[in-house]
This record gives structure tokens, sequence and C-alpha cells, in this order.
């Protein structure tokens, strides 16, 4: 197998499971693909406050990481990311801070993001 091949035949998008406790499931979180990841942030970019709306990162993020840990198939769709926003901040920021680092999206491009953002939820405040 030439280097090309090796490269795109390589698993390379980490897992792990995750006990949401406010749900008392187990679910599968995924990392991003590269193209995932540059969809989900050029969407989440507010041109008018040239800034990272995380309210609406994290929805996206749960749906496209989040899977079933026996199956492997996505749990969500983008159908349910109303129904998520009405969930518990804190289920919806614990997947979402694994799904981000998972997809090479660190702590501090989040607080980054996050600043000056009245839309950034917190553990104590609902998404919507």
């Amino acid at each position: 197998m030439n280097l090309r091949d090796q490269i795109l035949a390589a698993q390379d998008i980490p897992s792990e499971e995750l006990h949401v406790k406010e749900w008392d499931v187990t679910v599968l979180v995924k990392g991003m693909s590269a193209g995932e990841r540059i969809t989900l942030m050029q969407n989440a970019y507010d041109q008018k406050t040239q800034q990272v709306n995380m309210a609406a990162v994290y929805p996206d993020v749960v749906v496209s990481c989040v899977h079933d840990p026996k199956s492997g198939e996505a749990i969500f769709t983008p159908s349910d990311k109303d129904a998520l926003m009405s969930k518990s901040s804190a289920a919806i920021e614990s997947i979402a801070a694994v799904g981000l680092r998972l997809s090479g999206i660190g702590a501090d491009v989040e607080d980054e993001a996050g600043k000056g953002s009245s839309s950034t939820p917190s553990d104590d405040s609902s998404l919507s």
C-alpha cells in the first residue's frame, strides 16, 4: 500500500463514550471530519458581530458528533436542533465540549469564540 492509500484508509476520527448523567444514558461521541468542522464553523460565524455564536454551534456539534454506542449510527438529525435547545444546558455543553475536543477545537478556541457574546451558554442558563 502506498502512502496516499495508507493515509486515505486510516481510521483517524477519534471517539469516546460519554455518560450523560442528566439523561442517564451513555452515548458515543465522535469527532467531526475536516469537512464537517469547516461547515460548522462557517455556519456559526456571524458576519455582523464577527464572532462565533456558540449557541448556534452547540446543537450542530451534538447532531454531528453523538452516535449510538452499539450501532455507531447517528442519534440525532438536523431537525432535532430545536428540541435539543430545550434540553439541559449542562448535558448539551458536556457533549459539545467532548465533540469539539475530539474535532480538534480546543477550549481556548471556544473561549475566544464566545468573548463578548451574550449567547454563550453557561452551566446555569438555558441554551434557548
